[in-house]
């Protein structure tokens, strides 16, 4: 399996505001099975606790498209739809399939990787698959997501 990295970043908003999602394309439907994220604050540190989210989505929202960056060059390039900067339309979270959820002070970053075996899997389907959202009630930073994942 070709395995791949990227990110996505995001201001930080009073309602729930979504960083980067990954999800199946249309024409070559495949899972995408997760294996790292971190979470990072890019401003002037300082000492709030911002809700960080990851859960299950149906439809990607309104996003900027990333590439993601081959680990191996000699693969082919990533099928999967990643976005980024969802300022216009967020993704559709399906209701109950909250993955991680932590407060996490914006002082320090998280880094998160799975058990092997325990990866986040993404399903075959179009458009769905996963995104990682945050929300504070005043704070105007900007946060950053980085995922490693193979498809």
């Amino acid at each position: 399996m070709a395995k791949y990295a990227t990110q996505g970043d995001q201001a930080l908003a009073a309602t729930k505001i979504s960083s980067l999602t990954i999800a199946s394309n249309a024409t070559t439907v495949q899972r995408n099975k997760v294996a790292e994220f971190n979470i990072a604050d890019q401003g002037t540190p300082a000492d709030n606790v911002v809700v960080h989210t990851v859960q299950r989505c149906t439809a990607l929202g309104t996003n900027t498209a990333v590439t993601p960056t081959k680990l191996d060059n000699a693969d082919r390039a990533a099928q999967a739809l990643i976005g980024s900067n969802h300022t216009a339309g967020e993704p559709t979270y399906t209701a109950g399939e909250l993955l991680w959820r932590m407060g996490l002070n914006t002082r320090a970053s998280y880094r998160w990787v799975a058990v092997p075996g325990y990866e986040w899997i993404t399903p075959a389907t179009a458009a769905s698959g996963i995104g990682w959202a945050a929300l504070h009630a005043s704070a105007t930073t900007i946060w950053e997501v980085s995922i490693t994942f193979e498809e």
